[in-house]
């Protein structure tokens, strides 16, 4: 068994909360019996609480070891909460784990949602196609189970840049040039 982990939850919407009921009954029965510690539930939206996210991810260093991140639509909390902790905190502890809610009346919502966390450059969360209520149960059950955590590497900082709209459609053009001429 592993060691007593040190758990929190973020999820993008109080409406996501139906979606979570399972998982969080399957955590408080491992928190009642002492195999976990559940730190906090936090229900905060990277589009409208960008600043909130910021202090909880802040204030969750050293004390969690893992963190249930799941949203639904365009799930961008979850990478965003995994970059963040990388290129901002530094930090290579906490270990992300996302989930995508579903929408049953657009499963375009849903569809979003999974590839939102699928195709962040350089993502380091675990997803194991945790999406709907059972996901959120699963992704709860591998984050008690999961024995080791994968650990996790710190990105390399790549540079930003500032150019002037000439010096932009200048470089464009000879990156275009460099592939034949070809826009990916």
């Amino acid at each position: 068994m592993p060691q007593k982990r040190r758990i929190a939850i973020i999820v993008g919407s109080r409406s996501d909360l139906p979606q979570c009921l399972k998982g969080l009954m399957y955590l408080r029965e491992l928190a009642k019996a002492g195999y976990i510690e559940f730190v906090v539930f936090h229900v905060a939206s990277i589009h409208r609480n960008t600043k909130r996210v910021e202090e909880i991810l802040t204030n969750l260093i050293g004390k969690v070891d893992v963190i249930g991140v799941s949203a639904g639509w365009a799930n961008h909390l979850s990478g965003t909460c995994d970059a963040y902790l990388r290129n901002t905190l530094e930090d290579d502890k906490i270990v992300v784990f996302a989930g995508a809610f579903q929408d049953k009346a657009n499963p375009e919502h849903t569809q979003a949602a999974v590839m939102s966390i699928k195709h962040v450059p350089d993502s380091q969360v675990v997803f194991k196609d945790y999406i709907g209520e059972d996901g959120f149960l699963r992704m709860c059950m591998g984050m008690f189970e999961m024995d080791p955590l994968p650990k996790i590497k710190l990105p390399k900082a790549r540079f930003a840049m500032e150019m002037t709209l000439d010096r932009a459609i200048e470089e464009a053009e000879e990156m275009v040039k460099e592939k034949g001429g070809e826009v990916r």
